[in-house]
């Protein structure tokens, strides 16, 4: 992500230092934004959490063929439900882990800003004016950071089961979630989305 220099740009604020944290100029950014994944310190964990409940599931499955005779009802459904359910979160961690690294391992830009669109290629299928947008909001959970859109005129948003603040079912949606803590200069991407939304709102 370059400085100015090309024909479109947008300045976000400076950033603060120890030594100066008042009257900071601005920071200008050429457009269009191309933000790209990243890999992260966390994917190990859903690698291993994936791993441990397929493992749990082959367990609860060992236990039940053991004793399906003598166990009772109880015991039944208990290994059904241990089985099925440790499945489910394997299921679910193991195509986490594989979308997180698709995203980071991919040559393609994620996300694309520019004065007049914003562009998630990873839930849609065309850019999406900013004049379409009514309201952000910013939320940070631990390490992953989301922006939230509201608005005006609902758009095709494309199935992201197993990715983080994607949406279950695909379809027109007035409301759609943006992933940025998994791309790089996350930091100057917040801004510039901030500095963008309110030209369009403008």
């Amino acid at each position: 992500m370059g400085e100015a220099g090309g024909s479109e740009f947008v300045d976000v604020p400076g950033d603060t230092t120890l030594w100066k944290t008042q009257d900071i100029p601005p920071q200008r950014i050429d457009l269009p934004l191309e933000a790209r994944g990243r890999f992260r310190w966390y994917y190990p964990i859903f690698g291993i959490a994936a791993v441990w409940a397929l493992s749990s599931s082959i367990r609860f499955y060992s236990i039940a063929v053991q004793n399906w005779e003598t166990g009772n009802s109880l015991d039944r459904i208990a290994w059904v439900a241990g089985v099925v359910g440790c499945l489910f979160v394997s299921v679910l961690f193991a195509g986490m882990l594989v979308r997180m690294i698709f995203d980071a391992a991919s040559s393609r830009p994620l996300l694309i800003l520019d004065r007049q669109t914003l562009w998630d290629r990873r839930q849609l299928d065309e850019p999406m004016p900013w004049s379409n947008v009514e309201h952000i909001r910013f939320q940070s959970v631990r390490d992953t950071v989301v922006v939230h859109l509201k608005l005006a005129q609902p758009v095709y948003v494309r199935s992201g089961l197993f990715r983080i603040g994607g949406a279950i079912g695909s379809g027109l949606k007035s409301n759609i979630i943006v992933l940025l803590s998994d791309l790089k200069d996350e930091e100057i991407v917040e801004k510039a989305i901030v500095a963008l939304a309110r030209r369009g709102e403008a």
